[in-house]
């Protein structure tokens, strides 16, 4: 980042990074996540802390136990950020869920996870720090009824409990397949759902009274065409680009395509377009020198360079 931007103080001063720190529930903090933390607070780059614990497994079974818990996890790596380096901006994150039952694997796609990222905003918005959730999730493993559903609970989750951060967009399977298709999609969800978290405008003008009277004297006979109707459509409608609105004799004549298919089609318009880079060749060979020297470099020399600490032992939140 350093190389891109030009020097280390000017990163410092528009950061260009955003590092994750999850602590190992339950309370732990791992050594080797501790000394990226250190380095990213050292610098001054914005640090996602997110705590992330299965309730009834590393948690407690109780959403309001796993909530205590990665409270805990959290405000703890945020002290030792501004320890290492006051003011580091951070993100008061969550991955907590729960263990589903049945299976005993992780259900980010539960309405449970839903709560949990509700509950954290909410304790973000106590301690008045930025908050990171994660929305469009789900357990499915292909595109089905189920990865609908499950992603569009959990993003509306997230996006009405005011997290100012949310992630895992274009991903499945319980984030461990991504799609550049979904993306596409989660791009039009997240359209919908800001439009619904807007709500309806009511004042003089939209209450539209003048417009009813019109059509009720006799003026107009249709709205269509109004100077209200034109300067309010593109204000109070959200025209999607992937959802299809046409008869069925129009769909099928344009070759009965669904949401994914149109979805591919869009990425492959974005991907057509040529995108020049920006980076000098004098960049490009600063950033190729740059690896071949870290592709090189063992981790205790990179601890000895940054004047780190070698212990590998982790770091027990209640200190027992």
């Amino acid at each position: 980042a350093s190389i891109i931007s030009g020097n280390i103080e000017e990163i410092q001063k528009q950061p260009r990074l955003l590092g994750v720190f999850n602590p190992t529930s339950p309370l732990t903090l791992p050594k080797i996540l501790l000394n990226g933390l250190e380095i990213f607070a050292k610098y001054g780059q914005p640090i996602n802390i997110s705590a992330a614990a299965l309730a009834g497994s590393s948690a407690p079974v109780t959403l309001a136990g796993v909530l205590t818990q990665a409270n805990m996890e959290v405000l703890s790596s945020i002290v030792i950020s501004q320890l290492i380096n006051p003011g580091t901006p951070v993100l008061y994150g969550s991955t907590n869920t729960i263990m589903d039952p049945s299976t005993g694997n992780t259900a980010y796609g539960s309405i449970e996870m839903g709560l949990i990222t509700i509950g954290s905003a909410q304790l973000a918005d106590f301690y008045d720090i930025p908050s990171k959730g994660s929305g469009t999730l789900t357990e499915s493993k292909c595109f089905d009824i189920q990865n609908g559903y499950e992603r569009f609970m959990t993003l509306f989750c997230a996006a009405n409990a005011g997290h100012n951060y949310v992630t895992c967009a274009g991903t499945y399977e319980t984030s461990l397949s991504e799609a550049l298709e979904l993306l596409a999609i989660d791009d039009e969800l997240i359209g919908v759902i800001k439009r619904g978290m807007e709500g309806v405008q009511v004042n003089e003008t939209t209450l539209a009274k003048q417009e009813i009277l019109n059509i009720a004297n006799g003026i107009r006979k249709s709205y269509l065409g109004t100077k209200h109707s034109v300067k309010y459509t593109r204000k109070e409608i959200y025209n999607p680009f992937l959802i299809d609105r046409n008869r069925r004799g129009l769909w099928i004549k344009n070759g009965r395509r669904d949401m994914l298919e149109r979805a591919h089609e869009k990425i492959e318009q974005m991907l057509n377009k040529q995108i020049e880079s920006k980076l000098t060749k004098t960049i490009e060979s600063e950033l190729k020198r740059y690896y071949r020297i870290i592709s090189n470099r063992s981790l205790e020399d990179y601890k000895k360079n940054e004047g780190m600490e070698s212990s590998d032992e982790d770091l027990n939140i209640l200190g027992v």
